[in-house]
């Protein structure tokens, strides 16, 4: 063969080594043209045997065997050396030399130096060339930390590979860096949306083996992220495409060998009347080899599979180990949301609560103006703090929407009765459309869908001056027995930016940074999980200067049974005492100001109460005495409410024992309900007074129920 013609078959090898059989074909013809690059002059020869040793390079590396891959690329680099007017060649090696130390070895230092230094003196290669090289180098870039100039290149590329077509495997490499390059930066949202676009594209165009790295570098991201659940769909993806990648190599090789017998038989029939034996033996040896090419295929494919199981078990035994730390950070921040819940709600009880008897006791204008403007800062920091807190069970998964029957029509007219005070004092108008042929009577979660309402309400009173408001219930699509209902909070105020309407659902974010009265950012956060909660999507319509329109549709389940709400059932229950001094009142409660408030409280309707500061003392006094309610706060020292709870139990099976807690985590409401625990019912704090002696009326003049 001539010296053209062995670069031929080179190049030609080069372009076909995207399977097992191939390469392995490859590896066999290069050195058998670096045998023959022996007959040729030195130049010839030194460049035959550079290329050659490049090219068995890149075949190990796309196997991962870096070591014998760096060998050849270093043989190639001593070839080449000797001679001149091949920088193409040697620009090629010394990236591929870079390559294997960054990502076979992780030493990205070495790469960059060989990188940087032949980008530099790139500028006579081909245009094609000459972004590879900047694609390689951007990466490098990444890993050591030189993010602009990684940034720098990586748009120059992705506007280049873009209009490139016939390379879509450069184009998904660019995303991937991306990818890497924002989950660097801890953009992790950014990273994961070029993620998921490098994985298309090598979908798109069966880059099976490059969709199995990409779905690698995703579920590392989102393993670092607490996302295991998603991790795991993601290993799903990397498994199906490693096997489709073995299969489609698997049919290449049956395909080879058709293609191999067939040409074996024509070479036979055309040579049998020449030269019979050497015929057969030259299909002997043909078969031969081929069944030595299926032999290493197979064994390779059975050592890749035997790999790839161990590493499946390895990233299980990770994903299970990393679940296990997420639930013991889980339920960390579950004890710390109930802790920081209780601490702040204690203290603001006290402030609530004085500030609301002084209201009653003090009437001159001045004095009463200054408490009222107190009471109001306290109700304003206890919503600031059952924000957060609200935020941070969602995050928890603490939040489960009840089911029990409720009249909506009545929810309704008593949100918008509610907020009347409070719109009229921006000059606003609140207004209610309730369409007529909504069922009254729905199953659902009416203190969620309440939350909803006000966020949305208060809100938009907040930017409404002299306007109008809308609170609009339309549209019932009834379908058996559900209700499918459009939802709508209106107003005419001061409308939201287009660029802003796609972030203020966002935790913590505001539509304009420098208005101040906007509060903690958390309102519409709060709702937008409330509504996924429900199974609705909420969306927004808004122009500045046009009003901004809230909606959504949620579907419910129609109680068909019932002829009156839970509402109504409750305030059947709830008879109203006529003296109430002939009743005492337990307290049990270690904070001192707390005792206080409540018993004040108390002393407005008449009650007559006594004290305990704690659970142990509380039971003595049972003991002596007959109480006709107990108010039962759960942390104490010495014995809490839950254990004390149960011991009065066993004295006293009939006096009602209302719980008071400052927590409100599912697993403290859970405990409290639960059919053992010996409470009747139970009262978060702070509370209203409307509230708390509904309860008390409630619990007093009806029979002990076992809270359930």
């Amino acid at each position: 063969m001539s010296f053209t013609e062995l670069e031929n078959a080179i190049i030609h090898t080069e372009d076909h080594l995207n399977s097992t059989i191939r390469r392995a074909n490859g590896i066999m013809i290069i050195e058998t043209i670096i045998d023959i690059s022996e007959k040729f002059n030195p130049k010839q020869e030194y460049y035959l045997k550079g290329y050659s040793y490049n090219l068995l390079g890149k075949i190990h590396f796309s196997t991962k065997d870096y070591k014998e891959a760096l060998r050849n690329y270093k043989i190639a680099e001593l070839f080449v050396k000797e001679l001149e007017g091949f920088q193409e060649l040697s620009i090629d090696i010394n990236n591929n030399i870079a390559l294997v130390y960054i990502n076979g070895f992780n030493k990205p230092k070495k790469a960059l130096k060989r990188i940087k230094h032949i980008y530099e003196k790139s500028d006579d290669l081909n245009e094609n060339s000459q972004h590879i090289l900047a694609l390689n180098l951007a990466n490098i870039y990444i890993k050591t930390k030189n993010y602009n100039k990684a940034y720098h290149l990586l748009e120059k590329c992705k506007k280049y590979f873009i209009n490139q077509q016939q390379q879509p495997s450069k184009l998904a490499t660019t995303y991937t860096s991306y990818g890497e390059y924002y989950y660097r930066k801890k953009k992790y949202s950014t990273a994961i949306k070029y993620y998921e676009l490098a994985a298309t594209i090598a979908e798109k165009n069966q880059l099976f083996r490059q969709a199995m790295t990409i779905y690698k570098k995703y579920e590392d991201l989102l393993v670092k992220i607490g996302k295991e659940d998603k991790a795991y769909l993601i290993l799903k993806k990397y498994t199906k495409h490693h096997q489709t990648a073995l299969e489609i190599e698997k049919l290449e090789a049956e395909q080879y060998k058709k293609q191999l017998i067939v040409s074996e038989e024509k070479n036979t029939i055309e040579t049998q009347k020449a030269q019979q034996s050497k015929t057969i033996s030259i299909f002997t040896v043909s078969l031969l080899l081929l069944c030595l090419i299926l032999f290493c295929f197979f064994i390779y494919n059975h050592r890749k599979t035997k790999i790839l199981g161990k590493s499946l078990a390895l990233r299980n035994k990770q994903l299970k180990i990393s679940k296990e730390k997420s639930d013991h950070l889980a339920a960390v921040k579950t004890k710390f949301i109930s802790t920081v819940s209780h601490e702040l709600r204690t203290p603001l009880y006290g402030v609530v609560g004085l500030s609301s008897i002084l209201m009653e006791r003090i009437k001159d204008e001045e004095n009463h103006k200054f408490i009222k403007l107190m009471k109001f800062s306290a109700d304003h920091l206890l919503n600031l703090i059952n924000d957060v807190l609200q935020v941070s069970k969602m995050e928890s998964y603490e939040i489960r929407l009840d089911k029990s029957t409720y009249d909506i029509k009545n929810l309704a007219d008593d949100i918008k009765n509610s907020f009347e005070y409070q719109a009229d004092k921006n000059g606003n108008t609140l207004h209610l459309n309730f369409d007529p042929n909504i069922p009254n009577l729905l199953i659902g979660d009416s203190v969620r869908l309440s939350q909803i309402f006000i966020n949305l309400i208060s809100n938009a009173n907040k930017f409404t001056k002299n306007g109008n408001i809308w609170l609009n219930f339309v549209n019932p699509v009834i379908t058996d027995n559900t209700v499918e209902i459009t939802f709508e909070i209106k107003d005419d105020g001061r409308g939201i930016p287009l660029d802003k309407q796609e972030i203020i659902f966002d935790k913590f974010s505001q539509a304009n940074s420098k208005d101040h009265t906007t509060g903690t950012g958390l309102g519409l956060h709060i709702v937008k999980n409330l509504v996924d909660l429900h199974g609705g999507d909420i969306k927004i319509k808004s122009a500045p200067g046009e009003g901004s329109t809230f909606y959504f549709t949620i579907s419910f389940e129609i109680d068909t049974m019932s002829e009156v709400s839970n509402t109504t059932n409750n305030t059947k229950n709830c008879i109203s005492l006529l003296n109430t001094k002939e009743y005492n009142i337990l307290i049990v409660e270690d904070n001192k100001i707390n005792q206080i408030v409540t018993q004040n409280i108390l002393k407005t309707k008449g009650y007559y109460s006594e004290i305990a500061d704690d659970g142990l003392i509380a039971i003595e006094m049972v003991k002596q005495k007959k109480y006709d309610l107990i108010l039962m706060d759960l942390n104490m020292p010495n014995m809490g409410g839950m254990e004390s709870t149960k011991i009065i139990r066993e004295l006293n099976s009939d006096v009602p024992i209302i719980a008071l807690t400052a927590s409100d985590t599912q697993d403290t409401i859970k405990a409290i309900l639960n059919s053992d625990s010996g409470f009747s019912d139970f009262m978060r704090k702070p509370y209203k007074s409307e509230e708390f002696f509904r309860k008390i009326e409630m619990n007093i003049t009806s029979t002990i129920s076992k809270a359930s």
